[in-house]
Parts: C-alpha cells; structure tokens; sequence
C-alpha cells in the first residue's frame, strides 16, 4: 500500500489492518508448526506488520503516537523471540485496537 493511500484511512483502520497481519502471522506460525503448512510464511508477515507500523508512524495525524506505536511493534518482536504467548499477543493487540476508537 502506498503511503497516500496509507495517510487517507483513519488510524483506527490503520491499526485494525496490522492487528490483521498480526493474527496472520500467528495463524502462520501456527501452520507451519503443527505441519499443516510445509512452509513457514510467519516472516513476511512480521515484515508486513513493521512497514505497516512504519507507515503509520510517518503519518502526519499519528505523529504524538510514534513512540506508542513502536512500543506496540516491540511487543511483536518479543512474541517472535518467545517472550509471550500467542494468546497474549492477541489479546495485546486486539486491546490496543479497541482503545483506538
């Protein structure tokens, strides 16, 4: 998505969106962990999330959220380091969207 088109959705459709990315990367993993995908596709989802949330930090209306933004992503790289649960990840993100609106 171009970042003109990114600018035009409002930030809580914007956070819906990676907190889409981020039940697909858990789903990825997932699959990928108990065989029903032979291949591993949680990477491009996480790559997915982080220029999404790059995006939505370099958006002029979200510029007080920066660094609330990239505490939010900090949160997806301790999930992919193990650090938390995918209950948790979810519940996390699913929270942070709902305070949005």
């Amino acid at each position: 998505m171009t970042s003109e088109n990114w600018e035009k959705l409002s930030l809580k459709e914007q956070m819906s969106n990676i907190h889409g990315e981020v039940r697909r990367a858990i789903r990825a993993r997932n699959n990928y962990r108990n065989s029903i995908s032979k291949e591993n596709h949680t990477d491009s989802y996480i790559n997915k999330i982080h220029s999404l949330v790059i995006l939505t930090c370099n958006d002029p209306k979200n510029e007080r959220r920066k660094k609330e933004l990239l505490d939010e992503e900090n949160e997806i790289i301790r999930w992919t380091k193990g650090e938390v649960d995918d209950d948790y990840i979810e519940h996390y993100w699913k929270q942070y969207t709902d305070a949005i609106s």
